[in-house]
């Protein structure tokens, strides 16, 4: 019975530390194209400053207390912090966002990119504020934080009806679908409009 029981740990073990399977680059490929088309978002009619205003109020709601912002001429910059304190670990987490904006004659396009980084340790020590401008599109990325983010735009102009929570974005996610960054990363709060 005892050596049952410990192959049987043995074996959950030794799954439990295998990789994922790798993507080949046709998987790859097919990711990036899907997660460039979905970082990106045509507002009929909107202008580059109600669009810029609609976005800096989104991602100001993801974490209202920690999150900082900077602009340059076409872009909108932001960053936010967290940590978390273990018994012996501690972890500071650094995101940053941009989103680029294009007048068109149709209205304005706005491309959001995201990124993050994590410093944890014994003797972890936190990442400085700073901004990234024009982060790139990643193959790793979930397409549901792409629209998730544009459709809470798209509320805040009055082209929806209703604002995307995160509960609801992750109901349409593919059995597993895997994190969002907009909902999972850590310290997130994602607070609605209106909310105190």
């Amino acid at each position: 019975m005892f050596k049952s029981l410990c192959s049987i740990a043995l074996v959950a073990l030794i799954s439990g530390c295998a990789a994922p399977p790798q993507k080949t680059l046709a998987e790859l490929d097919a990711s990036l194209k899907k997660n460039e088309v979905e970082s990106s978002r045509l507002y009929n009619g909107k202008s580059v400053p109600e669009v810029r205003q609609a976005a800096q109020q989104v991602l100001y709601l993801l974490d209202p207390n920690d999150m900082q912002f900077d602009v340059q001429s076409d872009s909108l910059l932001a960053t936010r912090w967290s940590t978390y304190y273990a018994v012996f670990s501690v972890g500071f987490g650094r995101d940053w966002y941009s989103v680029d904006f294009e007048e068109t004659t149709e209205g304005t396009t706005a491309k959001i990119g995201f990124t993050g980084s994590m410093s944890s340790g014994l003797f972890a020590f936190p990442i400085p504020a700073s901004f990234k401008p024009k982060i790139p599109t990643s193959a790793h990325q979930n397409p549901s934080d792409f629209i998730l983010f544009h459709d809470r735009i798209e509320f805040l102009l009055g082209l929806r009806d209703e604002w995307e929570t995160c509960k609801s974005a992750k109901q349409k996610l593919p059995q597993h679908g895997g994190s969002m960054f907009l909902c999972d990363s850590l310290g997130l709060e994602n607070k609605s409009p209106g909310s105190k």
